[in-house]
């Protein structure tokens, strides 16, 4: 009897550790409520993200993406960089390891008010800032040591139009 119970017991444990095996546990990245069913569709389906385009009329639409910031891809000094626009940014800004690889060599020393509180960085002029299919020569750069992304500033956003519409930042012509 003991023995027929110590099998049943045995048996059940495998049972529970093959059910328990089959369990699998997901990490949910888009803040949505999937139910158990779906989370395996989630995982294999990524929603793919809308490209930014040139348009027809030379303007160039960038989508806002699912954080609700706009994103453009361009170049400082040749360096690929993809920028965050920040409407509230005095100034195009690097954090200093994407700074050197840019070929900033220096930078006049000065203080800035960020979303942080107040830091100590460099202002850089005379640099070339690509932002999609626009070239903005002779723009003024800060670098700041505790930024971790680079930042699309009003000095360079000031040289374009720009639109609202649908999701969508329109950029046209630089000055």
């Amino acid at each position: 009897m003991n023995a027929t119970r110590a099998l049943v017991a045995l048996m059940a444990c495998f049972a529970l550790g093959a059910s328990h095996a089959q369990q699998r546990e997901y990490i949910i990245y888009d803040g949505q409520s999937y139910p158990g069913d779906q989370l395996d569709v989630a995982a294999a389906s990524p929603v793919m993200v809308k490209p930014a385009q040139r348009l027809g009329n030379g303007d160039y639409s960038i989508p806002r993406a699912a954080d609700g910031h706009y994103y453009i891809a361009g170049a400082v000094n040749g360096f690929p960089v993809v920028f965050m626009v920040d409407t509230g940014a005095r100034f195009t800004t690097l954090p200093v390891k994407l700074a050197r690889n840019a070929g900033i060599r220096a930078g006049r020393a000065t203080s800035f008010d960020t979303a942080a509180g107040r830091e100590r960085g460099g202002i850089t002029a005379a640099n070339t800032v690509i932002v999609g299919p626009f070239a903005v020569e002779g723009a003024a750069i800060a670098v700041l040591e505790r930024l971790s992304a680079p930042l699309l500033g009003m000095d360079v956003l000031n040289r374009f139009q720009i639109a609202y519409s649908g999701g969508f930042m329109i950029l046209r012509g630089g000055r």
